[in-house]
Parts: structure tokens; C-alpha cells; sequence
């Protein structure tokens, strides 16, 4: 009777065991193109809520987390490497045309974390983590000694340089009257003569450059669907004994663009910027957190999640199927930089 009992119980473990499915969530390879998918809705997600600077790119996948499946969805923690594009963020040139900024122009490298789901074969970030700045500063006095440096967008250079070039270009064949929207950059070259090196972002205004000259009222930034920008470049250079200085500026105009479509709203408020207010560093901080502080850039949350679920992550190749698990494969991350 005692030994019938204990088959039964026995019995009863194995077939209640046996509909416990533990959730399996793929361990991705970091240049897989499921990757690359993910990591542009991440890049699309990063650019939608910078407005300010210079739109980023893709660079290097450098880490990819599975965390714990839910119902049907995978969740994931990705690390990204991102490089600055010289397209300004009011531009509507598509990401993968903007090209990154050269390594000789004090590139700007941001590390960014993002918790990712995926949902149906689609990727959507649930929150985000980023941090920006300049990688080659200290490189840059010896690669090139004569190259140009980064100067603080408040320079007192820098700003002269881009009141100059902003009068020469409304001075231009305008419609519109253009006000200052932001500095971009600011680079300085010491030599026979100071040659500074600017980028800037001008808003069309409600009034036309003879409104403005005749100061007759006062001058507003077109907002909404009528704003425009343009995105402008310049050298101006002033040699030793000469009174005028040369200016050279050169603007594309970006017409009125539709908003940009954030996926979610931004961590929490932001603050105000004042008017014709510039900060008083080197280039624009891609900065925003809402990540948990689970993040993957946590040593303890990483082993943990990694300890936890790496039994129960399956292996695939680049085409979706099983990987045998004594088969050499390279590692899966981090992947191959796209850049530099």
C-alpha cells in the first residue's frame, strides 16, 4: 500500500513538472542583424529625444543582456557605442546618411545603455541611459598639431565669430530675418593669424530682413509647423594689421519639418533654456537617464542576470538555428566597430 502511494505521489510530481516551461529568451550575437535591427529603433529612440547638437549614429554594438522572457516578449539590455554625425538635429537627412564626425575634429563618442522589448519581431525601448564626450581631446596635440582645437561654446571667439557670420548671412538674399539658435561648434587655429572655425543653427523669424533693419517691431521665431532652420558654417580669420575681417559662411536652410516622433516621453521635466543662453562647455552632452539601476553598465546586475539566465538562453548562428554547443564560433560580443 506504502510503495502504491509513493508511485502515485511520484507520479503526480513528474506530470506537474512537466508543464513548467521555463521562458527562453535567444542570447544574441552582438553583429547579428537582429542586433543591428535593435540597435536602430535604439539609435531612432536616442535621436527623437536630443534637440539640441548633432544627430548620433551607430557605431559598435558592444553588449547584448537577455533578461527574463514575459508572456511573449523578449527583454533585453543593450550597450551602445554611438559616434556624433555632423548633421545638426533639426536636419531631416536620414541617419544613415549623416556622415560621423572625423576623428581630427574631436569626435564625440556617447556610451549609451537601453532596456529594449521585443514584441511581435519589433523592438521597442522601455528606457535609456546616455553619456557623451569628447575621445580624442588628449589625442589630438600630437596626431596634429596644427589642426584646429575645440573651444568652449561661450568663447568670447567663438561667439564674435558667429554674430559676424550670422549678420553676413541674413545680409544675403533672405526672405526671412534669422536670429540665433544655438552654437554648435567653435574651433580655434593659432598661427600667423586666428582663424576661428564655427557651426550654428539660425530660426527664421515673423520678420523680413528690412522689418528687422528698420526695427520697426520686434522679431519672433517662427514655432510649430511654420519653424524653419538653417544649419550654418563658417571661417573667420583675422591676420595681423588688417583692420576688416574675412568671412566665409556657408547655410542650408531645413523647411518647416513635422515633430518629431518621440516613442516615449522624456525622463521626467526639462528645464527651460534661456534665451540666447550658451553653455559654457565643449560640445552638446547627449545626456538622458530613465534606466533602472539595473542597468548594464552595473557589474553586480550584469554577472547576476548572466549567472541567472545563461542556462536557459538557447544559442543561435546568423541564421536562427541552433548552434551545437562544443561548435567554435567567434564571440558574440562586442561586435565589429562600424567606425572607428
Amino acid at each position: 500500500m506504502r510503495l502504491l502511494l509513493a508511485t502515485l505521489l511520484l507520479a503526480q510530481l513528474v506530470l506537474c513538472s512537466a508543464h513548467v516551461v521555463p521562458s527562453i529568451t535567444p542570447v544574441l550575437n552582438c553583429d547579428d542583424e537582429e542586433a543591428h535591427q535593435a540597435a536602430a529603433e535604439a539609435v531612432r529612440y536616442t535621436n527623437a529625444h536630443h534637440h539640441h547638437g548633432y544627430k548620433f549614429a551607430l557605431n559598435q554594438v558592444e553588449k547584448i543582456i537577455p533578461l527574463p522572457s514575459h508572456g511573449g516578449d523578449e527583454i533585453y539590455l543593450f550597450e551602445l557605442d554611438l559616434l556624433e554625425t555632423v548633421c545638426p538635429h533639426v536636419s531631416s537627412t536620414p541617419i544613415d546618411q549623416c556622415p560621423v564626425r572625423a576623428k581630427l575634429e574631436q569626435a564625440v563618442e556617447a556610451d549609451c545603455d537601453y532596456k529594449m522589448r521585443k514584441h511581435n519581431n519589433t523592438y521597442e525601448v522601455l528606457q535609456a541611459k546616455c553619456k557623451s564626450e569628447l575621445k580624442s581631446a588628449e589625442k589630438l596635440p600630437w596626431l596634429c598639431p596644427k589642426c584646429p582645437h575645440v573651444a568652449p561654446l561661450n568663447d568670447t571667439r567663438v561667439v564674435h565669430a558667429v554674430d559676424v557670420a550670422l549678420q553676413k548671412f541674413n545680409s544675403g538674399n533672405n526672405t526671412n530675418f534669422y536670429s540665433l539658435h544655438e552654437i554648435g561648434r567653435g574651433r580655434i587655429q593659432q598661427g600667423e593669424g586666428n582663424t576661428v572655425l564655427v557651426e550654428f543653427i539660425a530660426a527664421a523669424t515673423n520678420c523680413t530682413k528690412d522689418d528687422a533693419a528698420a526695427g520697426l517691431n520686434e522679431c519672433v521665431k517662427e514655432g510649430g509647423p511654420k519653424a524653419s532652420y538653417a544649419a550654418c558654417s563658417a571661417s573667420v580669420v583675422k591676420l595681423p594689421g588688417v583692420i576688416d575681417e574675412d568671412v566665409v559662411e556657408k547655410c542650408t536652410i531645413y523647411e518647416a519639418q513635422p515633430q518629431k516622433d518621440a516613442q516615449a516621453p522624456l525622463p521626467g521635466p526639462v528645464a527651460p533654456v534661456p534665451p540666447h543662453f550658451i553653455p559654457s562647455r565643449f560640445h552638446h552632452n547627449l545626456y538622458f537617464n530613465n534606466l533602472s539601476p539595473h542597468s548594464s553598465e552595473s557589474n553586480s546586475a550584469e554577472h547576476h542576470l548572466l549567472a541567472a539566465h545563461a542556462q536557459r538562453a538557447v544559442k543561435r548562428s546568423l541564421t536562427g538555428q541552433p548552434v551545437h554547443a562544443n561548435a567554435r564560433r567567434p564571440p558574440l560580443c562586442p561586435g565589429r566597430k562600424i567606425h572607428f
